[in-house]
Order: C-alpha cells, then sequence, then structure tokens
C-alpha cells in the first residue's frame, strides 16, 4: 500500500468529507478520490459508502482504518526522528581509541563534541590500535582512533596529530647524567611494556633494533598506568608517550631521556565501504578543527 493513499483514505475519515480532506491534504476532490479508489482496487475491497451524503466505512475500513492510524503515525516518528538525525538533535557515537588516546587526548575532545551536540549518546570501546581497525572493519565502530603506520586493508586513514615517545627513566637514574647512552648501557636495562598489538610495543621493538639492544629484557604490563607506577619503582625503564607521563614528569618521579625518541602519526580511520554517519562526520571535522595537544594537556 502507497502511504499516500493511506494517508487519503484516513484523511478522509477524519474529516468525515472528500472535499474538507482534499482542503487538508492541498489536493483537488478528483484527485483525492482517485487514490481512495486506487487504494480499494489494492485490496480488492471497499472501504467507504456514502450514505445522505455521509462517508461510512465498511466493516474493511473499519479495520484497516486502525492499521491506517498506527502506520501514519510510526510514517510521522520515522520522518521526525530522520530529521533530529541529521540535524545532530539526536543519535549515537561509537568510537574506537587505543589506550594512550583514549585515556590522555580523547576526554577533552569528547566533552567538546557532547557541549556541542548534548542530544547525541557517545560509546567509546577502548583497545590497542589493531585491535580496533578490526573493529572499524566490521563495522562494531564508527570511528577508529589508533597510533602508528601499520593500517589495515578496507580504511581510510587521516593524521590528525604526531605524537612522540621518549624513554622514561625514574628519578636518580644514571641514564639522567649521561651525555651518551651506548648500546651496551640499553642491554643491561628491563624494559616496561605493553602487550603485543598495542603501538608502543612495536616501537619498542623499532628501538631495540636501532640502538642494537639484543637483550631485550621485558616485563608486559596490561596498562600504561601500571608501567608508569612501575618506573617510579625502579622496575626498569620504558618507552612511552609523551602526553601519558606529563603530571610525573612535572613532579620529577619521571624523567624523560630526550636523546631517546621516536616519532609517530596519531590517525583517524573509517571504513572505505560505508559513509560517515551525521554523528561521526562532526565528530571528524571537530577532530580536524582543534589540536589535541592543547586540548589533551596542561601545556
Amino acid at each position: 500500500m502507497e502511504i499516500s493513499h493511506l494517508k487519503a483514505f484516513y484523511q478522509v475519515m477524519i474529516c468525515g468529507s472528500f472535499s474538507k480532506a482534499a482542503e487538508e491534504l492541498y489536493i483537488s476532490q478528483p484527485a483525492l478520490s482517485r487514490q481512495v479508489a486506487s487504494l480499494e482496487k489494492e485490496l480488492g475491497l471497499q472501504l467507504i459508502t456514502r450514505q445522505n451524503r455521509q462517508v461510512v466505512l465498511t466493516d474493511a475500513g473499519r479495520r484497516l482504518l486502525t492499521y491506517a492510524e498506527k502506520i501514519i503515525s510510526l510514517n510521522n516518528e520515522a520522518k521526525k526522528e530522520m530529521l533530529e538525525l541529521k540535524d545532530l538533535t539526536i543519535g549515537d557515537l561509537t568510537l574506537g581509541a587505543s589506550t594512550t588516546i583514549a585515556n590522555y587526548l580523547l576526554p577533552p575532545i569528547m566533552a567538546l563534541y557532547k557541549q556541542k551536540n548534548p542530544g547525541i549518546d557517545i560509546h567509546l570501546k577502548v583497545d590497542n590500535s589493531r585491535q580496533i581497525e578490526e573493529m572499524v572493519c566490521e563495522g562494531k565502530v564508527d570511528i577508529g582512533l589508533v597510533a602508528g603506520e601499520d593500517h589495515a586493508n578496507g580504511l581510510y586513514y587521516e593524521m590528525f596529530a604526531e605524537d612522540e615517545l621518549y624513554l622514561v627513566v625514574p628519578q636518580n637514574h644514571y641514564f639522567i647524567e649521561t651525555a651518551n647512552i651506548t648500546s651496551e648501557q640499553l642491554n643491561q636495562e628491563t624494559f616496561l611494556c605493553r602487550e603485543e598489538g598495542s603501538d608502543t610495543h612495536l616501537l619498542l621493538e623499532d628501538l631495540f633494533t636501532n640502538f642494537n639492544v639484543t637483550s631485550q629484557k621485558k616485563i608486559t604490563l596490561g596498562s600504561t598506568e601500571a608501567i608508569k607506577r612501575s618506573v617510579i619503582n625502579n622496575m626498569g625503564v620504558a618507552f612511552l608517550s609523551k602526553c601519558t607521563f606529563e603530571y610525573e614528569s612535572q613532579l620529577g618521579l619521571l624523567i624523560p631521556i630526550k636523546k631517546i625518541s621516536m616519532k609517530r602519526p596519531l590517525c583517524i580511520s573509517y571504513s572505505k565501504s560505508t559513509r560517515l554517519s551525521p554523528a561521526a562526520l562532526a565528530f571528524w571535522t571537530l577532530m580536524k578543527k582543534y589540536n589535541v595537544w592543547n586540548l589533551g594537556t596542561n601545556k
């Protein structure tokens, strides 16, 4: 059944006449009569009879009127909600972010987005970069925010910031006063790191290669916070993003060795096979507009 024919039938019964219904729908009375007749022909049933210049429902018409009210109401609700989605009045946004981005850079951006779009519900999934890319590929998140350059097929990537990682040591570590740190010295250290699949773990492997670290003594910990606490307690050294230890650095608890550093891109990713929703597009526009380092740190 065409919704226009159903609306014509419904309006006739609400108004009680074809002429009044035609005025309400801004169409001619003959056009309205044709729409109702087309509906009756499609169904093979008479819906309306005329008695003493009044329209009267048949049994079939009474039954259809009940459905017509529900269908037209749902149609109006659907149109209203689609317009609200288009205007970002309501909706959902599911983000996926690597641990560093989610914990240290994303909160102020999310707060700003929520301030601008209070009707959008934000859902955040946190994992390492490779897992987030898989979520984007599988359609489990609208947008992925990941670190590094090893990218998945089927995704678009755009860099939104450049991150820098430093070798981080506890206060009073002898590296702080060492002018030239050698491979032999690095080989004596225990490195505290995240799990395989995280971009910081991949960069640590690059660091080992660049500085010819062959011993590769490592302790894998489940979070950046655990790594920082462990470095502070002299369990070893770590290779961390500059945004993760700013507070501890200000307190003098963690010291970055800036002679041993590496840069990496931070990227937003989304599927090549789907279009970004209005809510996701608004988020990406916001990411491009604001400097995440100014929002995400105290610098």
